[in-house]
């Protein structure tokens, strides 16, 4: 594998690898159609599969029709609140005419009193003195009782007048009632077109859509399979950012350094170096990783030298179509 001094290091334990987005749906159904197939070149917002989307169509739309009822009830209580504020309006300068008019005629009334009971008092004394005759102080008299009887209804008018606010009380409650309920009704609005934006989403989420542009690796359901959340259905991955994942021995991984560059052979094209770098040097070995780690608190251990995954991306494909999973081998400029 060496070419020249540079390249000392090596490794057969190198695959062709690639960044795979395991497509599944945000909510659950049985697939009703994938519209894709392996191998296939798919781009950004293609559709990839459908499910059945009848229960959710039918959540949407009955989200939708609580929502016009909903809006039906917020113009009912608009309607209403309106109302009684034109009431309250009407009432407020009823009852004020009502007061005012009252009071003036009480005011009225109060000064012919006042006047009536100095023409008593003068036409009493009058009467006292000889001056003037008995039925002229009886008219007086009269009169006075008239005036004074007439302030007293008037007064009785006036107290009934202003206990009329009660009226304007009772209507500025009622508004307030209503604005309640208009508040009420428009708050239900508000969260009932949540859950029509809800519902409709969930509907679009039976339609998914490929989120990068690429090639499909691997279908792992068919039409009439249940899908559901976190559950793959397709795989797809960037052919563009193709690369090598080397596992090197941790013995020779210090002799790599992030730019070195790297040759590569790929076994699918025999006699074709491809040139490349090294972007990342693992932090860990790819034992950490494994799905059952090794373990030896029990005292039993065979020292095993471990192998460091070491990431190189590809400088120049050559026009040649690298499929994530193929053989390499590589030999990596060291120091």
């Amino acid at each position: 594998l060496m070419l020249n001094k540079a390249f000392e290091l090596d490794a057969n334990d190198a695959f062709v690898d690639a960044d795979i987005v395991n497509v599944s749906p945000l909510v659950s159904g049985h697939i009703n159609r994938i519209f894709v197939d392996e191998s296939q070149e798919v781009v950004v917002g293609q559709l990839l599969f459908t499910l059945d989307d009848r229960d959710y169509r039918a959540k949407w739309e009955e989200a939708q029709a609580a929502l016009q009822e909903a809006k039906h009830q917020a113009k009912v209580k608009e309607a209403t609140l309106e109302k009684v504020k034109q009431s309250l309006k009407l009432a407020e300068k009823e009852v004020a005419q009502t007061i005012a008019g009252a009071k003036a005629q009480r005011d009225a009334a109060m000064a012919h009193y006042k006047q009536m009971e100095n023409d008593y008092m003068r036409y009493k004394s009058l009467y006292h003195r000889r001056v003037i005759g008995k039925q002229r102080f009886e008219q007086a008299d009269t009169a006075f009782k008239e005036a004074r009887d007439n302030l007293k209804a008037l007064e009785a008018g006036y107290k009934r007048a202003l206990a009329q606010k009660e009226k304007l009380v009772l209507i500025t409650r009622e508004v307030r009632e209503a604005d309640m309920a208009l508040g009420a009704a428009l708050a239900a609005v508000k969260r009932i077109s949540k859950l029509v934006e809800v519902a409709h989403l969930n509907l679009e989420h039976t339609r998914v859509k490929s989120p990068l542009g690429g090639v499909v690796a691997k279908k792992f359901m068919n039409a009439g399979d249940f899908a559901a959340p976190g559950y793959p259905v397709v795989s797809i991955y960037d052919k563009e950012d193709i690369y090598v994942t080397a596992n090197l021995e941790e013995t020779r991984a210090r002799g790599v350094k992030l730019g070195a560059f790297v040759d590569i052979w790929v076994d699918a094209f025999p006699g074709v170096r491809f040139r490349g770098r090294v972007v990342r040097i693992g932090e860990a070995s790819a034992a950490k990783f494994a799905l059952i780690p090794r373990d030896v608190t029990a005292g039993e251990f065979t020292k095993v030298v471990q192998r460091v995954p070491i990431k190189i991306e590809f400088m120049d494909t050559k026009g040649k179509r690298l499929v994530p999973g193929m053989s390499v081998e590589v030999g990596i400029e060291s120091d």
